[in-house]
């Protein structure tokens, strides 16, 4: 059976994990598919070892995924640091 990971926000809502967005986000940044895939094995790799009672930060998944994009494509690891998300209104 999976289990189901829960993402806190930086505001603290909670949402269900969404392996999508961090494919993504990693492939609007310009990293091809292939590397996206990478990043995301690394995280759900990752995942059970750092998830709290289920519940993981949004910020802690960003951090892991730029450290595996570090090794996977130091360059598009610079400009997905340089990334900040606009703050919604």
């Amino acid at each position: 059976m999976r289990i189901l990971y829960k993402v806190q926000k930086k505001d603290g809502t909670l949402e269900e994990f969404d392996k999508n967005k961090i494919l993504n986000g990693v492939v609007r940044a310009g990293a091809s598919l292939e590397d996206a895939q990478k990043i995301l094995e690394g995280i759900e790799a990752w995942l059970p070892k750092a998830a709290v009672n289920g519940v993981i930060k949004s910020v802690d998944i960003r951090t892991k995924g730029l450290e595996i994009l570090d090794t996977v494509n130091p360059e598009i690891a610079k400009g997905f640091r340089a990334y900040q998300k606009p703050l919604s209104k």
